[in-house]
């Protein structure tokens, strides 16, 4: 009999962890009886529901009351019933995602005494989210609950030094390394069919460069230096190609975006409507044809304060497009490493990159290839799986005792 495993993740949204974990639910089948438990999205978020019809077989439980914000009485309600799935389910290993799932469902587990308990970062608001107070409260529940977890898993090494070194979440021996993994064969275009459906639904010729950010609208995704980038580059003088910039996801800053453009000068799409003449900057809000998006743009900018590794990254890759970002979070370790584009914080530095990718066809293409070739070989889902399940495999034969001793 197959070892029960429960995952526990914040939302099933677009955009968020789910795009890598509903996937991974999938794979980790072929050893363990999955229970995926996850929350709704928020208003600004699409769900993500529909990827359930493409990755099967796991059973899911959505938990509504899981929610992103700190609510004293409805967490404990949320704790209670997340105590109960365990107590019924009676799962061998509890894996969190989130902070929220990462908080109840590691107290939960530890009180249920679940033998194997697993808390994924998918990035972390140790700094540049909240004031320095809340960050420290924030690091301290954290280290408490690391004490709860057998295993923590960071999604890159720079993820993992600043968790072991910097905030001293845990030491080196509980903080494990499992990149993420994604299935590279959805973004295969070999035959353009993709880059045209997208680009002929915006009426976007292949001369024009398309440049675009895909996320959240909040600020910590500094769309507003997007837009800086895009600013300088819609009015240089001399430019020779002609941009079009795409901002693809929803939220809490569209209203500001938007008329930040539109004081700009900017021609503007706005979200949900169609697309009638040419216009600077498309707000597609949320599209669950990532595929097709990737396929249509030619380069992907991103701009964050903080991140784990964003998936919009990997689909890059996968896709074979180039990519311009700031160097957080892991993503230095990936450009530099696939040799995929290049990282900067300089806004007129990003912006001669930008321009050195869209005067080159052949430079977009090479730095393309590298990406797509580094995701097949080194962050397929499958690796990501093996790799996870080795982990869980490794503390589950552990004897009582020395599992005892990891809390």
């Amino acid at each position: 009999m197959k070892p029960r495993l429960l995952i526990l993740l914040n939302r099933l949204s677009i955009g968020g962890p789910a795009s890598n974990t509903l996937p991974l639910a999938a794979a980790l089948q072929n050893q363990f009886e999955v229970l995926l438990v996850a929350g709704n999205p928020l208003p600004d978020e699409q769900s993500a529901l529909y990827l359930l019809d493409k990755y099967k077989g796991f059973q899911t439980i959505i938990v509504p009351e899981i929610k992103r914000a700190v609510q004293p009485i409805q967490d404990v309600r949320t704790y209670k019933k997340i105590l109960q799935i365990i107590r019924d389910f009676k799962p061998q290993v509890v894996h969190t995602h989130g902070a929220k799932p990462g908080f109840l469902g590691r107290l939960a587990a530890a009180k249920c005494k679940v033998p194997v308990i697993v808390h994924t970062y998918h990035g972390h608001v140790f700094k540049s989210y909240f004031s320095s107070f809340v960050s420290g409260m924030i690091i301290r529940t954290e280290r408490m609950l690391a004490k709860k977890s057998h295993l923590l898993i960071a999604i890159n090494e720079q993820l993992q030094k600043e968790l072991i070194h910097d905030f001293k979440i845990a030491d080196e021996s509980k903080v494990l390394l499992n990149r993420l993994g994604i299935d590279a064969d959805i973004f295969k275009d070999e035959e353009d069919i993709l880059r045209k459906k997208f680009r002929s639904e915006f009426n976007i010729s292949d001369d024009v460069v398309v440049v675009a950010i895909v996320g959240r609208l909040v600020k910590i995704k500094q769309h507003h230096f997007f837009m800086d980038v895009a600013d300088t580059l819609i009015k240089k003088e001399d430019c020779k190609k002609r941009y079009c910039f795409f901002i693809v996801g929803d939220g809490e800053e569209y209203a500001r975006l938007e008329e930040k453009s539109e004081s700009l000068g900017h021609r503007i799409l706005k979200k949900n409507c169609r697309a009638v003449g040419e216009f600077d900057v498309a707000f597609t809000s949320w599209r669950k044809d990532i595929d097709c998006v990737m396929a249509g743009i030619d380069i992907l900018l991103m701009t964050s304060l903080n991140e784990g590794t964003p998936v919009a990254i990997l689909e890059a890759m996968a896709a074979a497009k180039p990519i311009v970002s700031t160097p957080v979070g892991g993503i230095p370790e990936l450009i530099k490493t696939a040799d995929c584009g290049f990282i900067s914080n300089e806004k007129n530095e990003m912006v001669k990159q930008i321009e050195l990718l869209a005067a080159s066809n052949q430079l977009r293409e090479e730095k393309g290839v590298h990406g797509r070739k580094f995701v097949k070989a080194h962050l397929t889902i499958e690796r990501q799986s093996d790799e996870l399940s080795q982990y869980y495999f490794k503390v589950l034969r552990e004897p009582k005792k020395q599992r005892i001793n990891k809390l």
